[in-house]
């Protein structure tokens, strides 16, 4: 074979090695691009809890199950019955708290005489105190009706305080909440049924007075 020859042969073999070469190095840098950006995207950002400083960050995740966990604290579940009997008496020593969401309670009502502190939207209400609470909703915060009419501090005595949702598992979190809060567990009851079984049952119900 002449020099000629050679020379084309080598110049066209070192091509071919410098395309796959670059071929190799962008099908890499493609790869890690991809990896990074799905990274990013699948990162769970912090989120901020309602009504806490802006450094007091957790994790979505983290915060999920912080406010959906009622395994730690297990309260007295009530009936039909026993919701009925309160809004018959006139010397009830029991509080209502309907934790749906405002747009649920103007699709379907309220149960008679219920205060509304939506669970998902107003996760801090319950550490909220007397004062802030009331800012906040427009009503004495539940179980501190006394301070809200000027005494120093709860009634003694201190009202059931009642929590129910549209099945039960939102009131089931609310409940935990306000015992992590300092409220006494023995106060403390869930409707297990809520909301879908006072419907059911055709218990009274009251318009939503609130906005969405």
């Amino acid at each position: 074979m002449s020099t000629i020859s050679i020379s084309v042969v080598a110049r066209r073999g070192a091509s071919s090695a410098l395309r796959a070469s670059s071929r190799s190095i962008t099908s890499h840098v493609h790869h890690t691009h991809r990896t990074c950006r799905n990274f990013l995207t699948t990162t769970y950002q912090p989120c901020k809890v309602s009504g806490t400083p802006v450094n007091n960050f957790q994790s979505c995740q983290y915060q999920q199950r912080r406010k959906y966990s009622s395994e730690d604290q297990q309260f007295k579940q009530v009936e039909f019955e026993d919701i009925n009997a309160t809004l018959t008496s006139s010397r009830s020593n029991t509080i209502l708290v309907d934790v749906r969401e405002p747009a649920e309670l103007a699709a379907t009502g309220i149960i008679p005489g219920a205060v509304s502190v939506p669970l998902a939207s107003q996760p801090d209400a319950y550490f909220l105190s007397p004062d802030e609470f009331e800012t906040r909703f427009g009503y004495p915060k539940p179980g501190f009706e006394a301070v809200a009419e000027g005494a120093s501090e709860p009634s003694k005595a201190g009202k059931d305080i009642i929590f129910y949702c549209k099945a039960g598992v939102r009131a089931a979190a609310a409940a935990q909440l306000a015992a992590q809060a300092g409220y006494d567990p023995k106060n403390i009851k869930v409707y297990h049924g809520s909301w879908l079984d006072w419907a059911d049952k055709k218990g009274k119900v009251e318009k939503w007075q609130g906005g969405e």
